[in-house]
């Protein structure tokens, strides 16, 4: 179990869904993204953007670090434009031979890794 307590995964729950709508992510890839089962509904989303705390899980709970991690290293990147953040996960990048986005949907916690450790060079010195 998780070193994060109710009122940490419910903060972390709304901070999430915070950043993945500023993404304009599809509720198909939230999923995804969070690594919960694909048969979850889209109203759990809609829960956790309400304050549902997030479950006692540590990968889904690395995998939300992780995305807030990469949303705070592309407002670093990109400090004027908060819209750049979603286009940039969206388009072709030549360091990931693909979308940024593609890279975390296919390979789960360690493509977010990557993502993050290409945007934050801080990342690289642990």
């Amino acid at each position: 179990m998780s070193h994060y307590s109710q009122q940490d995964r419910e903060q972390l729950a709304i901070l999430v869904m915070g950043v993945l709508d500023d993404w304009n992510i599809r509720e198909e890839y939230q999923i995804s993204l969070l690594g919960l089962p694909e048969d979850t509904a889209v109203r759990e989303l809609t829960k956790f953007s309400r304050g549902k705390a997030l479950p006692d899980d540590d990968d889904l709970l690395a995998r939300a670090v992780h995305l807030i991690g990469i949303h705070q290293a592309l407002h670093v990147v990109f400090p004027l434009n908060p819209k750049m953040a979603g286009f940039w996960l969206t388009t072709r990048n030549r360091y990931f031979r693909g979308q940024p986005l593609t890279v975390m949907l296919e390979e789960g916690l360690p493509g977010m890794d990557r993502v993050w450790r290409h945007l934050d060079c801080t990342r690289n010195w642990e």
